[in-house]
């Protein structure tokens, strides 16, 4: 049981690391608007997510800054929404047998819905989310909440 463990602690690292180095190369690709590249380190990530079974809202968050940077006022839509539907998979690797032998403290479920109003705090900025304005879905996703 504890080899187990021990294991399981590696594969949980080691997203970390990989989730890590993946998004800080299509960072460095982005400022080099290397689109293209930062789509497909991000497409890694999500990759690496969803393999070791991360939850749906880690899968879908590597996107986001491809989405910004191309101002692709449909795909940043389709990311945040899938992003604030997801908040509560956050903690979804607890849950995964893929590390069943790990122990996890339990999470307070008002913390998830402290996330979800940083997120739209955020969303909610003109600087950075100023392309959005003016789409409908968008104004009811981000504001009408």
């Amino acid at each position: 049981k504890q080899a187990y463990e021990k294991y399981e602690n590696i594969i949980f690292s080691g997203f970390s690391t990989l989730n890590f180095v993946l998004s800080t190369m299509a960072g460095l690709a982005l400022r080099e608007n290397d689109i293209g590249y930062a789509r497909f380190l991000s497409g890694k990530v999500q990759a690496v997510a969803h393999t070791l079974e991360m939850g749906k809202y880690n899968e879908y968050s590597p996107m986001l800054d491809i989405v910004c940077a191309g101002k692709d006022v449909e795909g940043t839509y389709k990311v945040v929404k899938h992003l604030l539907d997801n908040v509560g998979t956050m903690y979804d690797f607890r849950k995964s047998g893929l590390y069943k032998h790990m122990k996890f403290r339990d999470i307070d479920e008002a913390i998830l819905d402290g996330v979800k109003e940083k997120l739209l705090e955020g969303f909610r900025n003109e600087e950075e989310f100023g392309y959005m304005a003016g789409y409908e879905p968008w104004e009811k996703l981000i504001f009408d909440r």
